[in-house]
């Protein structure tokens, strides 16, 4: 066994080592991408951010201006012109033609050189020149304002450059500007056409980077980085990673002695103890507090090692209820505490209805043949005495179809639910209204605190299951003074040593028979 722990030990070290180089790469690679991602969209919002400004700025009384005379609006336009950031020149359109320039006057031509088609909603191209400037490349912004007028903005390319080169100053090799099916410009004010883009990222053997789209204005941005940067993230990664799993090879040994091995040893013991018969079973009446009786008890496993004596549940049963052993304890405190409770309330007790509490986790739940050991259960169970299936919350019991449908039907048998050590691990407020127990079993800390904090906190719990139709148990009663004020306050059932302390299933049964627990009444 030793040298199989170790030999899992050195399998895992060197599968850590891989895996942290492999996931240094993955993860520095993706920081790139992430940056080149973030980059682009912001180049994106901000040339967006240019376009809208354009289009708005002074956009009412220049939307009245096409279809009017050149001669009759030139100063006007002129003013206007001057208003708005960005552009080279504004022109006025009118049937497919441009017949005014705010900084020109009067023209006579064609839009052709801008536009091969009159958009007919607001549009962008992006061309390597203007007929004023061939070799400059600019972005023209088409505003349709009425049938067959509009008006023409021409966007220095500079602007968007400089606004692209930005990207570069966070560390990209490349940012570029495209309008599909007209060209490229790049961080440098180079402008291509979209032919030679396309045959250039044919031939190119760079990674294409991050793209972003403009959904508004569709041109896209895309940005690279050099692959100096992607082989500096990696680097950094997979020494961060690798240092990382190191430490953690070096505390996988310290792990398998502190956790695995005492755990591995324990569940061994709590195995040879259930084939030896080394555990039994106890039973601490429940009291109900009106009448002072004995109304059910609970079964409590019990474990008596020959060498250590008895050892609490609260050692064992965390790691059982996470183990394979979960289903023969919880099979053998069902079946012993059947039998001996169905003896023990029929020769002993004729309180009816009469409860039996059986502690059960929420793995139970996913156990095969669960159902079948409960209803096996009940059926050894006289007439009158209830099955209660008290539910553990060391682990969180999911609200799952199969988990409810095992809720309604054992319940459809008579058989109850009840919710233990509410307040703590995972029981709280939503378990409440995802399950149908039939009873919140306070737990004891709680009660214990009401001679020192006093009964809000009970009360509020009160009200809670009264609001979901559900009783009471309080657990852990081991005063006077507690008892009092839990009979004030209405709670229905208890239980702690106060009462009885566990014992045999006949001395719990017998105590209601005989009314040993009349003492305890509400009006003590």
């Amino acid at each position: 066994m030793p040298t199989l722990a170790l030999v899992a030990t050195v399998t895992c070290a060197g599968a850590l080592l891989l895996l942290a180089v492999v996931a240094g790469v993955r993860e520095g690679t993706e920081s790139i991408r992430e940056r080149e991602g973030l980059i682009a969209r912001d180049m994106v919002t901000a040339v967006g951010r240019m376009l809208d400004s354009v289009q708005s700025s002074q956009s009412g009384a220049l939307a009245a201006l096409p279809g009017e005379t050149c001669e009759s609006v030139a100063r006007r336009f002129a003013v206007l012109r001057t208003r708005v950031n960005y552009v080279r020149g504004i022109n006025l359109v009118a049937n497919g033609r441009i017949y005014c320039s705010a900084a020109l006057g009067p023209l006579d031509m064609t839009l052709a050189p801008f536009f091969t088609q009159v958009p007919g909603v607001t549009s962008i191209n992006l061309i390597g020149g203007s007929p004023w400037q061939p070799t400059v490349p600019v972005l023209p912004l088409y505003v349709p304002t009425g049938p067959s007028v509009g008006l023409l903005y021409v966007i220095e390319s500079t602007y968007i450059a400089d606004a692209l080169a930005h990207g570069v100053r966070y560390g990209a090799d490349r940012v570029t500007l495209t309008v599909p099916g007209a060209g490229t410009l790049d961080d440098r004010g180079v402008w291509t056409s979209a032919q030679a883009a396309r045959d250039a990222d044919e031939r190119a053997t760079r990674r294409p980077g991050a793209r972003a789209v403009s959904k508004r204005w569709g041109f896209d941005v895309s940005v690279s980085f050099p692959g100096a940067a992607y082989d500096e993230a990696r680097w950094k990664y997979c020494l961060m990673f690798g240092a990382a799993a190191l430490l953690i090879d070096l505390l996988m040994g310290a792990i398998w002695l502190i956790a695995f091995a005492p755990r591995r040893l324990l569940l061994s013991a709590v195995e040879r103890g259930l084939r030896l018969g080394q555990f039994y079973v106890a039973y601490q009446p429940v009291i109900e507090l009106e009448t002072g009786r004995v109304a059910g008890m609970e079964a409590l496993i019990r474990w008596t090692h020959p060498k250590f004596g008895a050892i609490s549940p609260a050692v064992f049963m965390a790691d059982v209820e996470a183990s394979r052993l979960l289903g023969r304890v919880t099979r053998f405190v069902l079946e012993r505490g059947s039998e001996e409770g169905a003896q023990a309330s029929a020769k002993h007790s004729s309180v009816r209805p009469f409860h039996l509490a059986v502690n059960v986790a929420p793995a139970d739940f996913e156990r095969k043949t669960f159902v079948a050991e409960v209803l096996a259960a009940v059926e050894r169970l006289p007439e009158g005495v209830v099955l209660i299936l008290e539910v553990t919350e060391r682990f969180l019991l999911e609200k799952r179809p199969h988990t409810e449908a095992i809720f309604e039907m054992l319940k459809a048998r008579g058989v109850q639910f009840a919710i233990d050590d509410f307040g703590t691990h995972h029981s709280n407020l939503d378990l409440l209204a995802r399950f149908p127990f039939d009873y919140v079993k306070i737990d004891g800390q709680f009660v214990q605190q009401l001679e020192r904090r006093g009964d809000q906190l009970m009360k509020g719990i009160a009200a809670v299951a009264s609001h979901f139709g559900m009783q009471i148990i309080a657990e852990g009663v081991e005063t006077q003074a507690q008892h009092e004020m839990l009979c004030r306050l209405g709670i229905r059932y208890a239980q702690g040593f106060y009462y009885y302390r566990p014992g045999p299933a006949h001395h719990a049964a017998q105590a209601s028979r005989e009314g040993q627990a009349l003492a305890f009444a509400r009006n003590p």
